[in-house]
């Protein structure tokens, strides 16, 4: 990775082109796209917006043309990279001007609800519009079950699901873009201030005011009721993506400092993909962390 990241800073033709190839092959493997916002948001943590800026309108061109050859239209790529860098751009940028990372995913996260607020906005029922076009990929799903009965049970789920798929849609987007932001600041550490990088993720704790906002509107929600509810559900899932990343930190504070500790860090990883309450156990942490301050509390401990 630390290659990576001194090819980019040698120059603009480097950046360019580790950009550009990056995200053709994100069209390709999906993960690979938090590398492509990465190295569009390095050039910027570094040496500025304008520079990323160039460094970004640049490497448009060649993926454009990629895209027209592939889809035989410019349009799909050019919304793709719009989508994928635009945002990044603008973070990196409150990083840069701010040095605080907490304000910057916190800054993520707020995209995120904008992002559900526009559905809302423009779709009305975001939840309709969903299961409509999970009916037309899983229809032949659901042909394939044994009876009826298992078919109905199937589109039940997926009809209960709906509701939230926005809030899900708006979380994914928030922390895959935390984590290209995260790259790009390892990548700046590792270039020019070794260690750090992970001095400053172990400090992280979400703004007290995110905190807030999730209980008023908790507290909004059980009030009011009805299509609100649903609507609180999905700006929260975005936001509670600050409080998962918050949890992480306040776990690598506690245990990456001993050889025994990261042999817990690592075993919490794993379980990750097996334990799904973990999950909300994590952010939890996170959540919490602003009032209890674990890192202090069990430091003393």
């Amino acid at each position: 990775m630390r290659a990576l990241a001194a090819f980019i800073m040698k120059g603009r033709a480097q950046a360019v082109l580790a950009i550009s190839l990056l995200t053709i092959l994100s069209w390709v493997f999906s993960l690979i796209g938090l590398l492509s916002s990465a190295s569009v948001a390095l050039p910027v943590l570094r040496k500025g917006p304008s520079e990323g800026l160039v460094i970004a309108t640049i490497s448009l061109l060649p993926v454009v043309v990629a895209g027209w050859m592939i889809w035989g239209t410019p349009l799909p790529a050019a919304a793709y990279v719009l989508a994928l860098w635009a945002p990044i751009w603008l973070i990196a940028l409150l990083l840069r001007e701010s040095g605080r990372l907490a304000l910057a995913l916190a800054g993520i996260s707020g995209l995120g609800m904008l992002m559900v607020v526009a559905l809302y906005a423009s779709l009305g029922d975001p939840a309709a519009v969903w299961l409509k076009q999970l009916q037309r990929f899983l229809e032949p799903l659901l042909k394939q079950q044994a009876s009826a009965a298992d078919a109905e049970l199937l589109w039940r789920n997926f009809a209960d699901f709906a509701p939230y798929f926005t809030g899900v849609i708006a979380a994914g987007l928030v922390l895959a873009l935390s984590l290209s932001l995260l790259i790009a600041r390892g990548w700046q550490a590792l270039l020019f201030n070794p260690g750090g990088f992970r001095a400053e993720f172990v400090k992280l704790r979400a703004p007290p005011a995110a905190a807030y906002l999730v209980l008023a509107l908790l507290a909004s929600a059980w009030a009011i009721g009805g299509k609100w509810m649903e609507m609180v559900a999905n700006l929260v899932l975005p936001l509670a993506m600050l409080f998962l990343l918050a949890g992480f930190a306040v776990l690598h504070a506690l245990l990456s400092g001993s050889g025994s500790g990261k042999f817990w860090l690592v075993g919490i990883y794993m379980a990750l993909l097996f334990v799904s309450p973990l999950v909300m156990a994590i952010m939890l942490v996170g959540f919490s962390d602003i009032w209890i301050d674990w890192r202090q509390r069990l430091s003393r401990a």
